[in-house]
């Protein structure tokens, strides 16, 4: 039988792991000169209505933040494989410093339809070197009055289809039609729920709004300490990742949306519950003897002065991200 305080930290450790996700996204991006972070809003039009989930990311405001300059490894990305290396020698594009801002919509999989992402990205493109770099590894197509590049794609949909809409603004579908980045959400005219929840995020650099797909009734195989656990989490209906650079620090805010304020209250409990059992194991004599001091000593901090907030149905931990969160990259100590 699972240990309960073992799933109570692997539950904890899972939720730690998203922040560091976003740490280290974040931490691929290099300097620009924008200073400041764009109204997502602009973009988000350009999607189409109706998605389960958003995703934001203002890479030059990233770029510019001053917590971005104190990290430590400062060296460019390696290209991560030869197909883009190709594509940066053909075209000149490369996103560590072309790329602006990107929004994604995204769609799981439904019944025979495959999952379904619409990508907005805003940058600096030499458009007759991709035309040409297109013509040449895909095909040249002719949709909805806009001049389409199809790519083949080694994932289920075996195609990727990109189009300018304008000279800083291309859009990529997956598969070979751009219909999907023209679909409205007929079936329900109202307000689109994604996209509210982004209003709320004024000022964020980087944000992830996702609804919650249900969680099966044999999850967690059936043990009892998971049970509450599992019960809780059946409860959330969203939950919103976002990152906002504030001074020399980045202000992480991680929300979960429940589906009444009870359950939000008893996610809060456990929540604080899991920060107890956290601090309890980076205080171990095995720990400490395994991680470097400085590492140890940020999470410790992280730990400490994580807020966890509610609000009606809404739960949220609030981390403030030093420079020193960059140590935690260090080696580990012998034992």
């Amino acid at each position: 039988m699972r240990n309960p305080r073992k799933t109570l930290l692997l539950s904890a450790g899972v939720a730690a792991a998203a922040l560091v996700a976003a740490l280290l996204l974040y931490g691929s991006f290099r300097r620009s000169s924008t200073a400041h972070a764009s109204p997502a809003p602009q973009l988000l039009s350009e999607l189409p209505a109706g998605a389960p989930t958003l995703v934001y990311f203002d890479l030059a405001a990233l770029r510019a933040s001053s917590f971005y300059q104190h990290r430590q490894d400062k060296a460019p990305l390696a290209i991560p494989n030869q197909d883009y290396a190709n594509f940066v020698s053909s075209t000149g594009f490369d996103f560590e410093k072309d790329l602006d801002r990107v929004v994604i919509a995204a769609w799981p999989p439904s019944g025979k339809e495959q999952r379904k992402n619409v990508v907005i990205a805003e940058g600096r493109f030499d458009r007759a070197k991709i035309r040409d770099y297109a013509t040449r590894k895909g095909k040249l197509d002719h949709q909805q009055g806009h001049e389409v590049f199809v790519f083949p794609t080694t994932d289920k949909t075996g195609f990727a289809s990109v189009t300018f809409l304008d000279d800083h603004h291309l859009a990529i579908v997956a598969g070979p039609s751009i219909a999907p980045l023209f679909a409205g959400h007929a079936d329900n005219p109202g307000p689109d729920p994604a996209t509210e929840r982004a209003a709320r995020l004024d000022g964020a650099a980087a944000f992830m709004i996702t609804r919650m797909s249900p969680i099966p009734d044999n999850a967690g195989g059936g043990a009892p300490q998971a049970a509450l656990l599992l019960s809780m989490a059946r409860t959330v209906q969203w939950v919103t990742l976002a990152a906002r650079p504030e001074g020399d620090n980045l202000r992480i805010s991680l929300e979960g949306e429940c589906d009444n304020s009870s359950s939000a209250l008893q996610l809060k409990s456990a929540l604080e519950l899991l920060r107890v059992f956290g601090r309890a194991g980076l205080e171990s004599s095995k720990t400490r003897q395994s991680m470097d001091p400085a590492a140890l000593a940020t999470l410790q901090n992280l730990l400490t002065n994580a807020e966890v907030t509610q609000a009606a149905e809404r739960v949220r931990i609030l981390v403030e991200l030093t420079p020193d969160i960059f140590k935690l990259g260090g080696t580990h100590t012998s034992q």
